[in-house]
């Protein structure tokens, strides 16, 4: 009987510890959930929502960053492939038909 009750004791206690989590950041997440419907609402009342929107030259200008970056992302592993050729024959390694080994 002792056992049964203090299973329970703990089974409480363990919700009670969910709660105490739980509650804490259920308010949080409606305050700051109210807090961007307003904001958002007070913009719009204002006009002010283009004032948020990205610039067509600055999406342009990150558009162009992020294709440079994939094509230096692509070229990397050839560029790495000729260094890699160029230290073995630095090194001295046997040449044979034009090709490096």
């Amino acid at each position: 009987m002792k056992n049964l009750k203090r299973n329970v004791v703990r089974c409480f206690n363990v919700l009670k510890m969910n709660v105490c989590d739980t509650v804490p950041r259920c308010i949080f997440h409606f305050f700051v959930t109210q807090l961007v419907d307003d904001l958002r609402r007070a913009l719009e009342k204002e006009n002010l929502v283009e004032f948020l929107q990205e610039r067509k030259d600055i999406r342009d200008k990150r558009e162009m960053c992020r294709k440079q970056s994939q094509a230096l992302e692509e070229a990397l592993p050839r560029t790495t492939n000729v260094v890699d050729k160029l230290l073995r024959m630095k090194q001295g390694s046997p040449v044979k038909g034009g090709k490096i080994y």
